[in-house]
């Protein structure tokens, strides 16, 4: 069963989009058009995601994934809480 979060990632700005979690992973999209591809689809697969830490991102509240290969991807999350529970369950922390 698919969710889907608002969702902004930080990194080189602030970019909104959303993102999507189903049975597998999470996905973060963006159709913004002036950013460099690598950053319009983010998968993240939840046997990949090491640790996950939550913060706040000027004053929003947000979330650090960190992935196993070192890659570190900061989102602004809103409904954070059920989130994070989602993470939670899905990877095992």
């Amino acid at each position: 069963m698919k969710q889907y979060f608002s969702a902004s990632l930080c990194e080189e700005g602030i970019l909104g989009g959303a993102i999507i979690a189903d049975d597998i992973g999470i996905t973060y999209r963006t159709n913004k058009i002036t950013i460099p591809d690598r950053l319009k689809k983010i998968e993240m697969h939840y046997e990949d995601i090491a640790v996950m830490v939550q913060k706040y991102v000027l004053c929003f509240p947000a979330v650090t994934i960190t992935l196993r290969n070192g890659e570190m991807h900061t989102f602004i999350v809103f409904r954070r809480r059920t989130f994070c529970e989602l993470l939670h369950r899905m990877c095992r922390f």
